[in-house]
C-alpha cells in the first residue's frame, strides 16, 4: 500500500476539520453459529476456544482482572499466518470485528470484546537468530522474556521493554522504550521487515521497499489497526556484560535529585541508560530512586556523574556488573496476574523548577491520602532521539525525557480504579504547560485524547488506519 503525498494531505486536512474520512460498512452485530465456530476450528492448524469448551477461560483472560467480565464469542489460537488469514476471512464473510491479542497485556483492554472473534497469536512464538544477517526472525505472538533467552542463548539482544511477559507485537506497534534506547534505539526502530495479514485476509510482506506506508506505520503507530503481524525481522546487537546501579535518595533531596538527573542526561553517553522514580508507597513514605544500566561499561563512574550532577551523594547505593541476560531476566519480573493503571507526559525539554515543583507536590498529594502512585522519568536522549522524525510513525524524536505515571492499586475493583485513573488525571492537568503528549503504549481509557499520543503523525497514521483496513474489520474505541 502506498500513499500520494496528495492523498496523505488530504487526510490530514479532513481530520483538522473533524470530516468523516472512513466509509466504513457497519458490522453486525448478531455472532456466528456453533456450527460456524465449529467449522472454523475445523480449517485451523489451531484450535477455537468458545463459551464452555476445556480452554475457554484461559484463552479469553488478560493480564489484568478488571477485564474478566469480557467473554468474546470465541478465541481462535492461531499458530501459523495461514490460520490468521483464515479467521480474518471468517469474520469478514460474517461480518463480525476482530481483536488482536499477544500478551494480552493492554492497558486499556483492547486486546479482548465482549463482540467478535479474538486471533490469539501465542502459537506464533518462535525466534530464529540469524547469524548472517545480524538480524533475528520473531513470531507475533512471542512474549518478550521467551525472545530474550533464545536470543541471549545466542549471546545476541534486541531493544526493548522490561515486562517479560509482555507480547513482541505490542510494544514494538507502539514503540519500545527500555534500557538500550540509547543505545540502539527503540524496538521498532530496528525493525526491518514484518509479516502482516491484512483486513482482507492476505499475507503480504511489508518492508522499506514493499508496502512502505504500513512499514512505517506498524513501527510506533499503535496495535490493532492495521493488520495482523505474524512475524517480524528485527536487527540485533551483541551481548555481554552490564553495569547496573540503583541509587536512593531522601524525599528532601527530591527536588535536586530532578534537576540533577536531567541535567546529566546531555553529556550521559549512549551506552547508558536510567529513570528517576518519585513515589508514594501508599502509607504516606515518600522515596526517591535513580536506577540504571552502562552496557559494556563501568556503573560506578556513571552513579558518580549523577551524583556530582545531583549536588549530594545518594542515601544508600546499589553497584553491580552482570551477565547481559541475566539483567534483562531480573528486569523482566515474574509471571502474574494484577491491575496496574497508567499514564505518560513526553517532556521536549529540561523540566524547569516550577515544573519539578508542581510534579513533586502532585506526588505529595497522593502521600497524604495514604495511596500508592508512581511518578517516573525515562531517558529519552540518544540514539532513539536521533532518528528522524519522518523516518517511522513514533513521533517522539528529539524529546528530553518520558514521565510514565503508575498506580498499582492492589484491587482492580472500580473505586480503585477510578480513584488510580482519576489521579493520573490531576497529574495531566498539573503538567499540561510543559508536556507535548502521551506514550502510545501507556494508553489510558480515554479514546478522545488520541492525537496526543501521536502527535504530528496522528492525520498521516489515520489515512492509511482508513486504506488498511476501510470497513473497520479490526474494531476497537482506540483505533484512529
Amino acid at each position: 500500500m502506498s500513499l500520494s503525498r496528495r492523498a496523505v494531505l488530504g487526510a490530514g486536512a479532513a481530520a483538522l476539520t473533524g470530516a468523516t474520512i472512513r466509509p466504513r460498512s457497519a458490522i453486525a452485530r448478531s455472532g456466528p453459529t456453533t456450527a460456524d465456530w465449529a467449522a472454523l476450528g475445523a480449517s485451523l492448524g489451531g484450535t477455537v476456544e468458545t463459551p464452555g469448551t476445556t480452554g475457554y477461560d484461559t484463552a479469553r483472560r488478560l493480564v489484568d482482572p478488571r477485564f474478566d467480565h469480557f467473554r468474546p464469542p470465541a478465541v481462535a489460537k492461531c499458530v501459523s499466518s495461514a490460520d490468521v488469514s483464515e479467521v480474518i476471512r471468517f469474520a469478514r464473510r460474517l461480518r463480525i470485528p476482530v481483536v488482536t491479542r499477544g500478551g494480552g497485556h493492554s492497558y486499556v483492554g483492547a486486546s479482548t470484546a465482549a463482540s467478535g472473534v479474538v486471533i490469539d497469536l501465542r502459537g506464533l512464538s518462535d525466534v530464529r537468530p540469524d547469524w548472517a544477517s545480524g538480524t533475528a526472525e520473531i513470531g507475533g505472538g512471542a512474549r518478550l522474556i521467551d525472545v530474550f533467552n533464545r536470543l541471549g542463548a545466542a549471546g545476541k539482544a534486541i531493544p526493548s521493554g522490561s515486562c517479560g511477559s509482555v507480547g513482541i507485537g505490542g510494544v514494538t506497534l507502539g514503540g519500545g522504550i527500555g534500557m538500550a534506547a540509547s543505545a540502539y534505539g527503540l524496538t521498532c526502530d530496528v525493525v526491518v521487515g514484518a509479516e502482516l495479514v491484512g483486513a482482507d485476509g492476505r499475507v503480504r510482506a511489508v518492508d522499506a521497499k514493499r508496502e512502505p506506508d504500513l512499514f512505517w506505520a506498524l513501527r510506533g503507530g499503535g496495535g490493532g489497526q492495521f493488520g495482523v503481524v505474524t512475524r517480524w525481522r528485527m536487527r540485533t546487537y551483541r551481548t555481554g556484560t552490564v553495569g547496573t546501579f540503583v541509587l536512593n535518595y531522601p524525599w528532601t533531596e527530591a527536588r535536586r535529585v530532578a534537576a540533577g538527573w536531567q541535567a546529566r542526561l546531555i553529556d550521559a553517553p549512549d551506552e547508558t541508560w536510567s529513570s528517576c522514580q518519585f513515589a508514594s508507597d501508599g502509607r504516606g513514605r515518600l522515596t526517591v530512586r535513580i536506577s540504571g544500566v552502562v552496557l559494556e561499561g563501568d556503573a560506578a563512574a556513571e552513579a558518580a556523574e549523577i551524583a556530582r550532577a545531583v549536588g549530594r551523594e545518594p542515601a544508600t547505593a546499589k553497584l553491580d556488573r552482570r551477565p547481559h541476560l541475566d539483567v534483562l531476566r531480573d528486569r523482566a519480573g515474574a509471571d502474574g496476574r494484577g491491575t496496574e493503571l497508567v499514564g505518560s507526559e513526553i517532556f521536549r525539554e529540561v523540566l524547569p523548577e516550577a515544573g519539578i515543583a508542581t510534579l513533586l507536590a502532585t506526588v505529595e498529594r497522593r502521600a497524604r491520602e495514604g495511596r500508592p502512585g508512581v511518578a517516573k522519568f525515562k531517558r529519552m536522549t540518544g540514539a532513539a532521539g536521533r532518528v528522524a522524525p519522518e523516518a517511522t510513525a513514533f513521533p517522539w524524536r528529539g524529546v528530553h525525557t518520558m514521565l510514565q505515571w503508575l498506580v498499582m492499586p492492589g484491587a482492580s475493583d472500580a473505586a480503585a480504579v477510578r480513584d488510580g485513573y482519576a489521579w493520573i488525571e490531576s497529574g495531566h492537568r498539573a503538567m499540561r504547560n510543559w508536556s507535548a503528549g502521551r506514550y502510545v503504549n501507556y494508553l489510558e481509557p480515554s479514546p478522545a485524547a488520541l492525537p496526543r499520543y501521536y502527535g504530528g503523525n496522528f492525520a498521516r497514521l489515520r489515512w492509511i488506519r482508513t486504506v488498511a483496513d476501510p470497513q473497520g474489520l479490526f474494531r476497537s474505541p482506540y483505533a484512529l
